[in-house]
């Protein structure tokens, strides 16, 4: 019997209520979850799923093939973020009620993908969704955690199923997220004891509190910062290949992983990460170079320096700013700093911006999250967009070899690296605390996923 655990809330808090018709292993690699197994068609146009047998929402009913059909419909219709592949299905075949054929226009390896690492996969109840008026009455999975109480900006609380189809799991009797905003509060309640763990801890508060005993750990999930210039824009000076070159020698990677991330992060020099199977190891770093960024101003006509924008949004580290700012101004990029909020930023990736964007949300480092921000032509708009782009993205969707899908992502990322597309410039893990030995196997962010943990495999000493 497990006691309660305490965790601030985000997205994430909704995997111990839904699950997934599949999930990703750490190497991306696609593995049954609600359905047992899936089989593409040798035509590439259909894919059919055997569900497994004996699972059971949270009210009693049973999941099956016309709950599969009912989610991915609703999905659809509520244009959900990534529900666009689902309109590559034109119709659905019910089997029998435990296997689903989703007939296709065309086959989308991103269909497969994001079922399992967005939101677009999970599976609620049919009959809540239809009859249920309040937020308690259609929140209503199969995961191991059944949804109990909530107060906006405050808390969720969910209890165990004690019908869950992994037999004697969860192991926890409640599981709580608390919204806590400011990190200083947000510590100050792990010290005080009214937390069991706390997820998102700056490098500096992870030293600290590591030299006062707490257990800490970095989540699963790197997070890759990089710069994005608007060359795209015919008139920008970023659509000259120069000024992006001077723009990735203007920053100091290394200095900023020092100082800013004390150790803790990666200095980036590609669009991904070196544990990543389509990192390339022939490419040569632009390392930090003033004076170089510099020469390559002058041969692109800027010799007095680049006048342009710096557009962030509120989610942006205060010092990693700060860091690249300085950076800039050393190396002859006059910058005026424009912060949006998150609704603005939001639209501008959208309709395009001008000058520099450096996303306060980093890029998680998996597939979806790649696919979301570079081959995605109606987002990201602003970044320069090479003969054959989107091509190459087209081209990718479409394969279901995983190893031939690492090689396109690989050539991918060696022509972002080529035409600096973006500067990638720091990769970083969150940071979790814990306390010595209460909380085991959370795992956020496990399987390359964004946001998801095991949360039936938790346990707490008393």
């Amino acid at each position: 019997m497990g006691a309660p655990i305490d965790a601030p809330t985000s997205y994430s808090l909704i995997h111990p209520f839904f699950e997934p018709l599949l999930r990703t292993d750490e190497n991306e690699k696609l593995f049954p979850w609600l359905a047992e197994s899936w089989t593409v068609a040798p035509d590439n146009k259909s894919i059919t799923f055997n569900l497994r047998k004996g699972v059971k929402f949270h009210d009693g009913t049973d999941f099956n093939a016309d709950a599969v059909k009912y989610n991915l419909q609703q999905v659809l219709a509520a244009n959900l973020a990534g529900s666009d592949v689902l309109k590559k299905i034109t119709s659905y075949d019910i089997i029998d009620p435990y296997t689903i054929r989703l007939n296709l226009s065309s086959f989308d390896y991103t269909l497969l993908i994001r079922m399992a690492q967005s939101i677009i996969g999970l599976m609620a109840s049919p009959t809540a969704m239809q009859n249920g008026k309040t937020v308690a009455e259609r929140c209503v999975g199969t995961g191991p955690f059944k949804f109990d109480s909530w107060a906006r900006d405050d808390f969720v609380k969910g209890v165990k199923n004690p019908n869950y189809w992994q037999k004697g799991k969860p192991y926890l009797d409640s599981i709580t997220y608390k919204c806590i905003t400011d990190i200083t509060v947000a510590i100050m309640s792990f010290k005080a004891g009214e937390l069991d763990l706390e997820q998102n801890i700056d490098p500096v508060d992870a030293q600290t509190l590591k030299k006062e005993g707490y257990y800490i750990q970095q989540t699963g999930v790197m997070w890759m910062h990089s710069l994005i210039p608007d060359g795209n824009n015919p008139k920008s000076p970023f659509a000259d290949l120069k000024v992006r070159q001077a723009l990735e020698y203007a920053i100091d990677k290394k200095g900023h992983a020092d100082g800013v991330g004390l150790g803790a992060y990666t200095p980036l020099t590609q669009m991904a990460m070196p544990k990543d199977a389509y990192y390339d190891a022939s490419l040569q770093p632009r390392d930090y170079n003033v004076a170089k960024a510099k020469q390559l101003l002058a041969e692109a006509g800027y010799p007095n320096g680049v006048q342009t924008k710096l557009v962030t949004d509120v989610r942006a580290r205060k010092d990693t700013l700060q860091a690249i700012q300085t950076y800039l101004k050393d190396a002859g990029f006059i910058v005026t700093t424009d912060v949006a909020d998150v609704a603005r930023i939001t639209a501008l990736q959208r309709s395009g911006w001008e000058g520099i964007l450096y996303p306060g949300f980093p890029q998680p480092d998996n597939l979806l999250n790649f696919l979301t921000r570079w081959g995605d032509a109606t987002n990201y708009v602003s970044f320069y967009r090479p003969t054959g782009w989107q091509d190459m993205w087209d081209k990718l969707a479409v394969q279901s070899d995983d190893a031939a899908r690492t090689a396109q992502l690989k050539a991918i990322v060696k022509l972002m690296y080529d035409q600096c597309i973006a500067i990638p410039f720091s990769g970083d893990a969150p940071f979790c605390v814990y306390r010595p030995g209460v909380v085991n196997n959370f795992g956020f962010h496990t399987n390359r996923t964004s946001g998801w943990y095991e949360s039936a495999d938790i346990w707490v000493n008393k």
